[in-house]
Order: structure tokens, then C-alpha cells, then sequence
């Protein structure tokens, strides 16, 4: 029943605004040594409240590899609820954006003392605060983005820091 309403409720969203977005991400913290830079993919939607402001859901897939093994990294899947607010209060410039969510799939396959892979199942709580910068390149809106986040599990946490670019996207008529 709930990822049925989940499923609904981001499907009305997507309809009407989306920003598909790609990041590079380094994890930061304890044992972030033994995994390469992290990369991901995202999707996005805003639901206006004031000008310059909005209410955002986004859903994303981060990958980590381990640097020492084929197969194994960390992988994340964090759905999020967050408040776009832009400086200047219009459409383009410089903004910060907290988000609070929950990590919907984690999994850390790592070596252990023989070298066969141990798979680490997780869930939890996500928190996240960022910045960019929004802009129009002709008529494509585009997002540069910088993000602090981690994910709260298990008695332990995954941080890192990403680097993101976005392109707004629309399913039906905006007005």
C-alpha cells in the first residue's frame, strides 16, 4: 500500500516538472580511503510555493566502488523532501537547499579476512544541505550544485560531498 502512494504521488509530480541530474560524489569519514570517487543520477521535481522558492522530492541511485575489488562498493538509493530557496527570490541565481529523507536501499559488499564479499543491507535516515547556482543556457535550465550529505544506519553513517549538474525537464505544459 505505501509504494503504491509513493509510486502515485511521485508520478503526479513528474508529470508536470522534473530535472534529471548526474553528480560525481567522494565519501568522506571513516574508511572512505578504500572506495574511488562515487557517481549517481537523480530525479527531481519542485512544486513552487513563493517566488524563488519550492518544495522539492528527488529520488537517486549513488554507486561508490571499492577500490580493491571487482564487485564490490557501496550503493545508496535516497528519496528526499527539500526547500529550494533562491537569494535574489526569482527563477535564476544562487540558492541553498536543506532535504531530509530516508535511504530507501543500501548495500556495502566489501572483502573480508579470506577476500570473499560480505553484503551489508541498510536503512535510514538521510540528511542533506547543498548550494547552487541556477541558470538558463538559451531556453535549457541548468543547476550546478555542491552537496553535504549522509546517511544515518545502523549505528553508523555514509558521508559525502557531490557535485552535480541538472537540466529541467517538463512532462506536460508549464504555464
Amino acid at each position: 500500500m505505501h509504494k503504491t502512494l509513493l509510486t502515485l504521488v511521485l508520478g503526479c509530480f513528474c508529470t508536470f516538472y522534473a530535472n534529471a541530474q548526474l553528480g560525481v560524489m567522494k565519501l568522506v569519514g571513516s574508511d572512505s580511503e578504500n572506495f574511488n570517487l562515487g557517481y549517481g543520477a537523480f530525479i527531481k521535481t519542485g512544486i513552487p510555493v513563493k517566488e524563488g522558492s519550492s518544495v522539492t522530492v528527488e529520488l537517486g541511485l549513488n554507486y561508490f566502488p571499492y577500490k580493491d575489488g571487482e564487485g564490490q562498493g557501496t550503493i545508496m538509493c535516497p528519496l528526499k523532501l527539500g526547500y529550494k530557496y533562491i537569494l535574489n527570490k526569482t527563477s535564476e541565481g544562487f540558492y541553498l537547499e536543506p532535504q531530509l529523507g530516508y535511504n530507501v536501499y543500501g548495500i556495502s559488499s566489501v572483502p573480508d579476512e579470506d577476500g570473499y564479499n560480505v553484503d551489508f543491507k541498510y536503512h535510514g535516515v538521510v540528511l542533506a544541505a547543498g548550494g547552487g547556482y541556477a541558470f538558463l543556457a538559451g531556453n535549457v535550465p541548468i543547476d550546478v550544485n555542491l552537496r553535504y550529505e549522509t546517511v544515518i544506519a545502523n549505528g553508523g553513517s555514509n558521508n559525502f560531498i557531490s557535485l552535480g549538474i541538472t537540466k529541467s525537464f517538463s512532462f506536460g505544459k508549464k504555464n
